[in-house]
């Protein structure tokens, strides 16, 4: 079993394709982590000192740099996490059909599943229809999934699926704590434990026809859940009704739109999703993992409709539509096993060998794909015009120095080690810090718009030092002495 799960995890992650180290998201969950560890002066940064959203990953992160110093650990875990996607999928699947019945049946959904979320045709689908295409099979509403090109809090939604494994192979407890795993690495997922949990108790209650063993799953649930529900509530609740209004409003229209306003993110890619899922429900109609799928679908749906209808910036936070993460792999998963269990029957006994070698030619070249997309995008990477300044500041850098920089430039942060007044991708989320965010990201934008030496004497009363230019930005300021040039960007020491 372990030696299936390391080869069949090796492929799916590497058919899946993992971007370069701080992509995306990383910049923004990697930051507390990396400041508790110490690395470079990030411990003075504004933003690593506000509210962790998600303590748990950050000391991961933390431990993984203090200790083993080795950031290809990241990419391990994130493998790890893919091998725990697929085996909670395949054993979903597989109590529904049982695809382990057949060897030839297992052999096609695998290969079909690797094919489905390999790296190959997401870059086909992106080509041929752009937009959120690429993630038809795989991801949820609003641009959310389980996995992605980088390792981050959400990937951990994964357990969500074993989760669902676990429960069907009724073992209750390790489903509520695996459901429990997910929310405490990232606590967005609360929504969807507590909708399993609904789920889980509402079965528990129509099998067993006794209240007691569905009232001991739901207090198990919230027994464990509860460090980091109070850690949640403690730390990003408690604000004056206004200030709250206010970050959220910001959250909502400014930072996150696509995520946050249905309108923003309803498209021809959500109707096909939809689809899925009612094929989905249909498949299972007579098995137990209907309930399972359709509690937390109605609360999905009912509160996204709600939230529509109210406008409610704080229910909009809560991203109800967030469960569609795991109910969209899950139904696929379910049409791509209905389809496989139609088509392998009918495979003739002479022509099994073949189709097990067209299988494995498929995933060869989706791994092919997926290896050669991380070197491209690896290049691509080491390319960018700003890495020769961030090379310099990170072998350069001292205490007390807070860097001013154009607010699109996600991942100089991490990749120079320093402290920065503010980018666009990396948010607080403690009421207060996020209005603060907001008036720094208005300040820098402003100043990269107008070249102000005024606004730039007022950036730098609040602690900046140091300016990140693009070399053919025209300003000439009293205080502004240069230290470093090359073809992309310039850097000044502001003096007092």
């Amino acid at each position: 079993m372990l030696a299936w799960f390391v080869v069949i995890t090796s492929l799916f992650a590497l058919a899946y394709n993992q971007a370069p180290l701080y992509t995306s998201n990383q910049n923004q969950y990697f930051l507390h982590g990396y400041a508790q560890a110490g690395y470079g002066t990030l411990s003075e940064d504004w933003l690593a000192n506000t509210a962790d959203p998600t303590p748990v990953f950050s000391s991961l992160v933390a431990l993984t740099i203090r200790f083993f110093h080795s950031e290809v650990l990241f990419f391990v875990y994130y493998a790890l996490l893919m091998g725990v996607y697929i085996f909670s999928l395949f054993g979903i699947i597989d109590h529904v059909y049982s695809l382990r019945s057949s060897k030839l049946t297992t052999h096609i959904f695998i290969v079909a599943i690797i094919l489905i979320h390999s790296t190959a045709l997401r870059f086909l689908f992106l080509r041929w229809f752009g937009g959120d295409w690429p993630y038809l099979f795989e991801g949820g509403f609003a641009g959310q999934r389980l996995l992605g090109v980088v390792f981050q809090p959400s990937t951990f939604g994964v357990f969500l699926l074993l989760s669902i494994y676990f429960y069907l192979k009724d073992r209750q407890y390790l489903a509520v704590f695996s459901a429990v795993l997910a929310a405490t690495f990232h606590p967005t997922y609360l929504l969807s434990a507590a909708a399993l949990t609904v789920a889980y108790m509402i079965d528990t209650l129509r099998r067993q026809r006794k209240i007691w063993p569905a009232v001991r799953v739901g207090l198990l649930a919230l027994v464990t859940v509860s460090p980091i529900l109070v850690y949640t509530y403690t730390r990003f609740g408690g604000a004056s009704p206004t200030l709250t209004a206010t970050a959220d409003d910001i959250l909502v229209n400014i930072r996150i739109p696509p995520h946050a306003i249905v309108s923003e993110w309803f498209n021809a890619t959500v109707v096909v999703k939809l689809l899925f899922l009612g094929f989905g429900l249909f498949l299972v109609r007579r098995q137990r993992l209907f309930g399972l799928l359709l509690v937390p679908l109605i609360l999905s749906i009912g509160l996204t409709i709600i939230q529509v209808i109210i406008k409610n910036n704080a229910l909009a936070l809560i991203f109800p539509w967030r469960l569609s993460t795991w109910l969209v792999p899950v139904s696929v998963g379910l049409i791509v096993a209905k389809l496989t269990t139609m088509v392998a029957p009918k495979v003739p006994v002479s022509s099994e060998r073949t189709v097990r070698m067209a299988g494995f030619a498929l995933i060869a070249v989706a791994v092919a794909a997926g290896i050669t997309r991380t070197f491209l995008e690896s290049n691509e990477s080491n390319g960018i015009p700003f890495r020769p300044l961030e090379a310099y500041i990170a072998t350069h850098r001292q205490p007390g120095q807070i860097y001013l920089i154009p607010p699109k430039l996600d991942d100089f942060r991490l990749e120079a080690g320093v402290p920065i007044y503010v980018d666009f991708l990396a948010i607080p989320y403690q009421a207060a810090d996020v209005v603060e965010w907001d008036y720094r990201y208005r300040m820098a934008s402003y100043f990269y718009q107008k070249a102000n030496c005024d606004l730039l004497a007022k950036i730098s009363d609040q602690g900046v030092t140091q300016v990140v230019l693009p070399s053919d930005y025209a300003l000439a300021c009293p205080e502004m002495m240069e230290v470093y040039e090359d073809s992309a960007y310039k850097l000044y020491r502001l003096t007092p």
